[in-house]
């Protein structure tokens, strides 16, 4: 294949270039000197330029001089040399004091004889033509020849006072100033069956502009609506697309091209000189290319130093994938692929019937760039190409040779290497397909999503990227804090956990009802001690009574009662000495829990500062101080904790004191007991009945600590009527820590969205993307993480709980805590009723889970919020991508990765028109690939006329098959072959589209429809 095969190509096309035959000129004389030198000019123009218009005044003396230079073999340069005919029409422009006709130029196509075009335009308007004023008395007729125009200006120069004759030119130049024609002439002429469809009006700007809009509206806007384009020569070539909006705003041809003008040599200091030129033009060097590049004008015309798609292909030659190349390891043995094909750096369309070989380029190319997406190809893979039956698939090589000359051959049965960069960006319909999943928890959706952040990053300046390499580390780094403040506030979740569980234990171990009843028989066993207390001491009273006389006696039950007192009251300063440890104990464990929140406090505190010393890294003052000071008095915290620790050991101590004396009272008591049985043994029982009662009554009383004493037992009932309200408290305190656990997620969220904030800025202002409602989406959402608090229930205890939390991303947004905490709350408050039912009756909240989850760690798997995370994702026209429709999802997907993405690599797709209409594909699909061509190499393959044709690709590749042998042919829709291939399988052949076109021309008014 040649550079043809390449299709369109960005070079400099100059339609504007006099030569040294021409009527006005400043090369010299017309010699055979002059000439030499001429063609010499034109070989050094410089390389760019590679299309020139032989544009002289009326003759075609110099076209044919520099043709048959072409023809000889010299201005190799050259692709193209276009006939172009200037000449002046019958419309002034100007003011009275100075006026000026209307420049036109004829434009042929190169493949005309200059014979057809002398005798079926020059000497058809022989005749037509008429005289300016100034040639009054003049006597002149005849045809237009060199000699004739001489003549006809020496007639009108003997007219004019010879005082004033140094104002005029040459006889010739006179006389051919003396000629203009009517514009219809010229078009009429055109017209005829040997010019039709082969030339092309060109009109000068600048005489054009000087006709006044007030002095002939109608004919200054016929003048260039019968133009194909404009002619100029810029001083400035950078007033280009300022004039073309000029020309815009006055809704008329703006189809302006700069040319050089050129009437003298490229080393000239005159503006009009050889190669002073700067319009770029996108396209074949043909007639047809011609017209191909001013009917897509806006993207295949430039004028400037260089088209910026030329200049980034030349800055990044390792951009750019220069040919693909499909061999076999023995031609003659293996002879499937045999090809090789140059591709152009802008849209390639690749075209064919189905099943003729379009994905097999495409997915070769792929290979060859080592596409991480070859689990996605449509021809390599295991079902079709690569079977186990072929053993001859082995046998062919991929190679893509890069601008830069670099190759890059793989065997068409690799895989993806992954120590390799990938160097091309593939979109395969498989792939399209899993992406498009309607599961938006799928796999496939969080590879997009990471593809999204990699596009994310792309969008970043650099300067707020803080030396991040990945979207992931500079997420990490914004967030830090957040997640951080989320571990803390998970860690405190759990203790409150804890503490809620605790208290449903108690709660369902002491049901209020049941302690009442116990209290109740509780004192009726006082009341039966009580009664017999009194009686037994009655009796010792009587006892008393009668042996009142007897001293010994009396001492001995003196003293006994004495000590008896003297113990009680030990047994109650050992129970208060208890309480008070007890309390001083509880009172470490608070100052613990404060310290480690201090200790927390200056954690987070560090990290702040660290990441501000970061921040402000170039103050170097800053790195010396702290945003944030947290100070814990730790002396204030140590001697107070000393002194309460003083304080329980010296309760200890005592207790240990006054249980010595509490052993020594009872051993006295015991001797006592037994003198006074000696003395008096009947009495002495009496006494130890009454001691036993009293004794009795004080452990039916109890003390608090006393577990199934009375007084426990109220204290008891105290709690488990209050409990309720503590569990409540409780479970406030575990929504309250949800709440910040949540607004921590939110804070992570607003660091994404700044983020997020380039690339919507980038969305905001482009069309393209617009018109299809592409934006990105980050927000909090439900993981299938909620699913599985479902799971922890058991479903034969609670009727619908599991399901109705299983459902809770259908009732609520994530991002709403009014809507989140109200169902919490509910969840919550169900897991404490019978059968989960919200009028069930109380139980356990523990009881409905299953076995092996206990409620603490059902309670954080709720409320720790770790079912919500921070997702990216794509949304159009207002639906997340899993929730479109197929067309719909792969239009998004398009247009991320055609406009979004703004990485350079190549770029690959299979058939993104897939599911679209075609008022979709022509008004969205087809600007975004244009778009995306402009700054990437854009290889697609297509079924659809409207994304090849009207999509303007700059090479159209014909896939075929013949007998078991995939071949390619290629080039620009403005080549014959090429446009009949187009034609044959895009549109159904010729009389096909033909019988279309004749059915739509029924309706004129269509064409006026939008």
């Amino acid at each position: 294949m040649t550079e043809r095969n390449r299709g369109a190509d960005w070079s400099i096309w100059d339609l504007h270039v006099h030569s040294p035959s021409s009527i006005v000129q400043n090369y010299g004389p017309d010699d055979e000197e002059t000439w030499a030198r001429y063609i010499d000019a034109l070989e050094a123009l410089p390389k760019d330029v590679r299309v020139i218009g032989l544009n002289d005044y009326w003759f075609l003396d110099g076209y044919n001089r520099v043709r048959n230079a072409k023809l000889s073999g010299r201005l190799q340069n050259l692709d193209a040399i276009f006939p172009v005919l200037e000449m002046r029409i019958d419309q002034f422009g100007g003011t009275e004091s100075k006026l000026a006709r209307a420049n036109l130029h004829v434009i042929f196509d190169p493949e005309l004889e200059p014979r057809v075009i002398q005798q079926q335009f020059l000497d058809r308007l022989h005749g037509q033509f008429s005289l300016t004023d100034a040639t009054e008395g003049a006597d002149w007729k005849g045809a237009v020849t060199r000699e004739s125009l001489m003549d006809l200006g020496r007639q009108m120069k003997e007219t004019v006072p010879a005082d004033e004759l140094h104002n005029f030119d040459s006889d010739l130049e006179e006389g051919f100033n003396q000629l203009n024609l009517p514009l219809d002439s010229v078009l009429d002429v055109l017209e005829s069956s040997f010019l039709k469809g082969k030339a092309l009006v060109g009109l000068g700007k600048t005489e054009w502009n000087a006709i006044k809009w007030k002095q002939a509206v109608a004919s200054k806007r016929n003048i260039i609506s019968n133009a194909k384009f404009l002619f100029t020569a810029f001083e400035d070539p950078s007033d280009w697309a300022m004039q073309v909006e000029k020309l815009k705003a006055q809704s008329v041809n703006h189809r302006l091209l700069d040319c050089s003008d050129a009437h003298t040599w490229a080393d000239s200091t005159e503006k009009d000189r050889l190669g002073a030129c700067s319009t770029w033009m996108n396209t074949t060097p043909t007639f047809a290319g011609l017209i191909h590049a001013i009917d897509e004008f806006e993207n295949r015309v430039f004028v400037g130093l260089q088209p910026p798609a030329l200049d980034r292909g030349r800055k990044a030659p390792d951009e750019y994938v220069d040919s693909i190349a499909i061999r076999p390891s023995d031609p003659t043995k293996f002879r499937s692929f045999n090809y090789e094909l140059p591709l152009h750096s802008g849209f390639v369309a690749i075209v064919g019937n189905k099943g003729q070989g379009k994905s097999a380029l495409l997915d070769c190319i792929a290979l060859a760039g080592n596409s991480s997406r070859n689990a996605e190809f449509a021809f390599l893979t295991p079902n079709c190409f690569l079977t186990a039956s072929n053993k001859a698939a082995k046998e062919y090589a991929s190679t893509i040779t890069w601008r830069t000359a670099k190759e890059r051959t793989v065997s068409l049965t690799a895989k993806h290497d992954p120590a390799a960069p990938v160097l091309v960006e593939y979109l395969p319909r498989r792939y399209v397909e899993k992406v498009c999943t309607t599961d938006p928890l799928s796999l496939e959706s969080h590879i997009f999503e990471n593809e999204l952040r990699d596009v994310l990053f792309t969008h970043i300046p650099e300067q707020e990227k803080t030396g991040e390499t990945s979207f992931e580390g500079l997420i990490a780094r914004k967030t830090t804090a957040a997640r951080e403040q989320v571990a803390r506030l998970r860690a405190e979740l759990r203790r409150e956990a804890d503490a809620f569980s605790d208290w449903s234990d108690f709660i369902a171990a002491n049901v209020p009802s049941e302690i009442e009843g116990r209290i109740g028989l509780k004192r009726l066993d006082l009341e039966t001690a009580e009664e017999a207390l009194a009686a037994d001491r009655q009796v010792l009273a009587e006892f008393d009574a009668a042996s009142g006389n007897d001293q010994t006696v009396g001492a001995l039950r003196r003293e006994s009662e004495e000590l008896a007192a003297a113990r009680q009251g030990l047994l109650n300063d050992i129970a208060q000495n208890q309480l008070t440890i007890g309390s001083i104990s509880r009172q470490l464990d608070d100052a613990d829990r404060l310290v480690r929140q201090a200790t927390d406090l200056g954690i987070a505190a560090a990290i702040l500062n660290r990441e501000a010393r970061s921040l402000l890294s170039s103050d170097e003052q800053a790195q010396n101080e702290d945003l944030v000071t947290v100070r814990i008095n730790q002396d204030w915290v140590e001697r107070w904790r000393a002194l309460q620790q003083a304080r329980s050991a010296s309760a200890s101590f005592t207790n240990a004191s006054l249980q010595q004396q509490r052993d020594a009272a009872e051993s006295r008591l015991n001797e006592l007991a037994n003198a006074l049985a000696a003395v008096d043994s009947t009495r002495e029982l009496a006494r130890q009945r009454v001691l036993q009662g009293e004794e009795r009554i004080q452990v039916i009383s109890g003390s608090i600590d006393q577990h199934g004493s009375l007084v426990f037992l109220q204290a008891l009932l105290d709690r488990a009527r209050s409990a309720p309200v503590k569990l409540q408290e409780c479970q406030s305190r575990l929504i309250s820590v949800s709440e910040e656990i949540h607004k921590a997620l939110l804070s992570e969220l607003e660091a994404v969205l700044d983020l997020y904030a380039p690339a919507s800025r980038f969305i905001a202002d482009s069309q393209v993307v617009q018109k299809a409602g592409l934006e990105f989406r980050a927000a909090l959402e439900f993981t299938s993480a909620i699913q599985r608090l479902s799971a922890s229930l058991d479903g034969r205890r609670n009727t619908d709980l599991g399901s109705w939390i299983g459902e809770l991303p259908q009732r609520v947004s994530a991002m709403s805590w009014d809507d989140i905490s109200g169902e919490l709350a509910l969840i919550v408050r169900r897991l404490g009723t019978d059968r989960g039912a919200e009028d069930g009756a109380a139980r356990h909240a523990g009881a409905g889970l299953r076995a092996g989850t206990s409620l603490p760690d059902f309670l954080v798997a709720l409320l720790d919020l770790s079912w919500l995370e921070v997702r990216f994702g794509l949304i159009g026209d207002g639906l997340p991508l899993a929730q479109l429709s197929p067309g719909q999802r792969g239009l998004v997907l398009a247009l991320f990765y055609l406009i979004v993405d703004r990485r350079t690599t190549p770029l690959l797709l299979d058939q993104p028109e897939e599911n679209l209409d075609n008022a979709t594909i022509a008004s969205v699909l087809v600007p975004a690939i244009r778009e995306a061509s402009a700054r990437r190499q854009t290889i697609i393959v297509t079924h659809n006329a409207n994304l090849a044709v009207v999509g303007d690709a700059d090479q159209i590749v014909h896939a075929s098959v013949a007998d078991g042998v995939f071949n390619v042919s290629s080039g620009s829709i403005s080549e014959l072959g090429v446009a009949k291939s187009v034609v044959d399988i895009l549109e159904g052949t010729k009389p096909a589209f033909d019988n279309r076109r004749h059915k739509y021309e029924a309706f004129p008014l269509l064409n006026k429809a939008k």
